[in-house]
């Protein structure tokens, strides 16, 4: 009987002890407490005028690269139509010919000092989301038949060490200001009790640590992720995207934002479950930010530009200098040889030496692309073993990886810029390929030249010479290259949080 009646007793002691806080009643609370801070919301402003302005400063850049791209092909049209109307000219009776190099009726001479070609690369409809390489590498790139592999070196000036620091843009306030934002709301009210003396009394209720804390930080996240949602639409919108052209670029970024800021939270989620004080947790969150944001990207940079074994920008010049030379001085036997080689232009050798310079380099520039070939080869080598490095560092420094991510989804990315390398290194030579036979075939069978002529008049095909056309990847393979990584933050953040909730299975032993 004893055994029965201390059963019920204990029972009935259950039955009016006070019962458990479960996490969804102090996650639903914790929303109504953190909501009304004003640290959150003068967190959220600030950190919404950074975005604004980012934003703001990355599509000004962009509209103004746009309008450039315009301008210069409006100037190649104004250039086009003068020089149909010198050919109209040219073909008018005359006491003497021009000579070649100012005549645009010479096949030859055209296409060394008359031809106006570019390629351009146009922004994508997410742009300003961030700047990426776009204010580093060119936009548009003029075309020369015997620039060596492709365009021809274009510069915009500006202050080298503006370059060199980067543009503050809205992916800059994503990647580093945001975990800021993070680290000072995690730290400041994840700490409040602590500070205050209060944990005591908090340990001293029913409710457990895991539960307790967990829901501070989850009510934090659940307020911070979806402002920034929102303001980064905001952002975007008023920078003047086409949310409709950039729907799917538009998902992804969100899904990178709140996977990076999930990683960030969790990270907080580790260091306060240690229950430090408010400049413990934020001097300690501090310290990783610097090292994740800052210290792995400049250790793997200065890594990556020791791979290859690439010649030096100085170096490579002066190859280039150094096979001028010896093609300039072997300039008759290079073009002998040639002509030899041919069937059509065998019995023509005799006029090697009285061929004119621009129908010369027909045949040299090649030439000098072959001798330069080994050291282009081990350029893009060393370059394409730096990116593969750049990929794989993005899941070792998450800031890395979001700006490599977020870049992707704008269009300012260095593998898009690398693609349009090679379409223009492409239609350079779809160029060649359209004026070399033209140029050479005058050698065996120049067109006679009319009687009295002012101009050459054996070329005046300007509308079928070939113009540029790039290509884009889809938008769906823009966020299919980003899914990789938002997963990976998603499993970094989940393994944070499982460690962060092992170490707070107690209260700790001093309150």
């Amino acid at each position: 009987m004893s055994a029965i009646a201390h059963e019920a007793g204990r029972l009935r002691a259950a039955e009016t002890a006070p019962a458990t806080v479960g996490f969804s009643t102090l996650l639903a609370w914790e929303l109504r407490h953190i909501g009304r801070q004003r640290l959150l919301w003068m967190v959220l402003v600030l950190l919404g005028l950074a975005m604004l302005w980012g934003a703001y400063s990355g599509a000004s850049l962009h509209r103004a690269q746009t309008a450039a791209i315009a301008r210069s092909h409006a100037a190649d049209a104004a250039w086009t139509a003068q020089i149909r109307e010198r050919a109209r000219r040219y073909a008018e009776p005359a006491e003497s010919p021009v000579p070649y190099w100012q005549d645009p009726t010479d096949v030859a001479g055209f296409s060394r000092y008359f031809l106006r070609a570019q390629s351009d690369k146009p922004h994508l409809p997410l742009s300003p989301l961030a700047v990426g390489i776009s204010d580093l590498m060119p936009s548009r790139l003029p075309i020369k038949l015997e620039t060596p592999f492709g365009a021809e070196p274009a510069y915009d000036f500006e202050n080298p060490r503006g370059l060199g620091l980067g543009r503050f843009d809205l992916g800059f306030v994503l990647i580093y200001l945001l975990p800021v934002a993070t680290i000072l709301l995690i730290g400041l009210l994840s700490t409040f009790e602590r500070d205050h003396g209060m944990l005591r009394l908090i340990a001293a209720q029913r409710v457990g640590p895991r539960a307790w804390l967990g829901a501070r930080v989850a009510a934090i996240f659940a307020w911070l992720a979806p402002a920034t949602l929102a303001l980064l639409l905001l952002s975007l919108l008023f920078a003047g995207v086409d949310a409709t052209a950039a729907m799917p670029e538009l998902f992804a970024s969100a899904a990178l934002v709140v996977a990076y800021l999930s990683f960030w939270a969790a990270l907080g989620f580790v260091v306060v479950s240690a229950w430090p004080s408010a400049a413990g947790a934020i001097s300690l969150m501090g310290a990783l930010w610097a090292a994740l944001v800052i210290g792995l990207p400049l250790l793997g940079s200065a890594w990556a530009e020791r791979l290859g074994d690439a010649p030096t920008p100085v170096a490579y010049v002066d190859a280039q200098r150094r096979a001028n030379d010896a093609i300039g001085s072997e300039r008759d036997a290079i073009v002998t040889a040639m002509f030899r080689a041919r069937a059509d232009l065998a019995a023509a050798t005799d006029r090697v030496a009285k061929i004119d310079y621009a129908t010369r380099m027909t045949f040299l520039a090649p030439e000098l692309e072959r001798r330069l070939a080994p050291l282009r080869e081990r350029q893009l080598a060393a370059r394409a073993a730096r990116e593969r490095v750049s990929d794989w560092a993005g899941y070792v420094s998450p800031s890395l990886g979001l700006e490599q991510a977020l870049s992707v989804l704008a269009g300012t990315d260095s593998d898009r810029h690398r693609r349009f390398e090679q379409q223009t290194r492409a239609y350079q030579l779809r160029l060649r390929d359209w004026f070399y036979p033209r140029i050479q075939r005058e050698i065996a069978t120049p067109t006679p030249r009319p009687p009295n002529s002012y101009g050459r008049m054996n070329f005046a095909e300007y509308d079928a010479i070939p113009v540029y056309l790039g290509a884009e990847l889809p938008a769906s393979a823009r966020v299919a290259a980003t899914l990789p990584f938002a997963a990976w933050l998603l499993l970094l953040a989940a393994l944070l949080t499982g460690v962060a909730l092992r170490r707070l299975r107690r209260w700790p032993t001093e309150l």
